[in-house]
């Protein structure tokens, strides 16, 4: 996935023409451990997946040699490292993302003494590809490469909302499969409306009492939308900066990694183009 891509395009299940059992069960083990926080130890992985600890216990072994496995200890159960998510920031355009906003970003949590996040399309979950504390001792803080159902978030309604026409209508078929209500799909709908008419969207957060999500468009220099900022504004006592003034800085750093990227327009029309 590279943000040029269209932000909810994801790839149609191709007829399989070759087996492979032990790339399979690689793959297998990998997007199994990708949806578990804890360790696990072989005979859990095993049973869990349906298959018995001989069947995957070499598989493990050198997962764990490459760097895709480890175990803080021989005798603990094993987790996901992070190599999966560093690989795909080698694509140069995901490091031509990082680049441009990480100066940018690490000017606005001082700023607005504010941790932000930026965040791009993974088929249709929203993923953390960028995270920079508040200087505060007490901070909000998302976990790198953490996915997240779009519709769920600010940062991924806002994608949803500049995404051009077929994505869009791609990711409310896949909310309606999902067994979302008429009701929840019109109301993502009034909510991207409101978002392309005000250029961002600040919001309560769904998922944490008493944070408020500013987020925002980021676009390249097609007028493609490849992300969103988001400062999850925590108040606090020593939070002295108004929430209107970190809106305000939000949208300016978000036009400044749009501007890093090429944009000659932060906020394109949501039109034929795709933007």
């Amino acid at each position: 996935m590279t943000p040029e891509d269209d932000a909810f395009d994801a790839d149609e299940p191709s007829r399989r023409v070759y087996s492979v059992p032990a790339a399979e069960k690689v793959i297998d083990i990998l997007e199994f451990m990708s949806g578990r926080a804890g360790s696990l130890t072989p005979t859990e992985i095993g049973a869990a997946m349906g298959r018995s600890v001989h069947e995957i216990y070499r598989v493990l072994l050198v997962l764990e040699a490459r760097g895709y496995l480890y175990r803080r200890n021989p005798s603990d159960g094993y987790r996901l490292s992070l190599k999966l998510f560093e690989l795909a920031h080698r694509l140069p355009s995901m490091r031509r993302l990082s680049d441009s906003a990480l100066d940018v970003m690490q000017g606005l949590a001082p700023a607005t003494l504010q941790s932000c996040h930026l965040s791009v399309m993974s088929g249709h979950e929203l993923l953390i590809v960028l995270q920079v504390d508040s200087p505060l001792p007490m901070r909000y803080s998302v976990m790198l490469g953490a996915k997240f159902d779009f519709s769920e978030t600010s940062a991924g309604v806002v994608i949803f909302a500049y995404s051009a026409e077929g994505a869009r209508q791609k990711a409310l078929g896949w909310l309606r499969e999902q067994g979302r209500s008429a009701g929840e799909i019109s109301e993502l709908t009034h909510r991207a409306a409101e978002i392309l008419t005000h250029g961002h969207e600040m919001r309560e957060s769904l998922a944490v009492a008493g944070v408020i999500n500013i987020a925002a468009p980021i676009f390249d220099h097609l007028g493609n939308v490849v992300a969103a900022l988001t400062v999850p504004y925590m108040p606090q006592r020593a939070a002295i900066i108004s929430q209107d003034r970190v809106r305000s800085l939000a949208l300016a750093a978000a036009a400044a990694i749009s501007a890093n990227l090429g944009a000659k327009d932060t906020a394109p029309d949501r039109g034929e183009g795709g933007g």
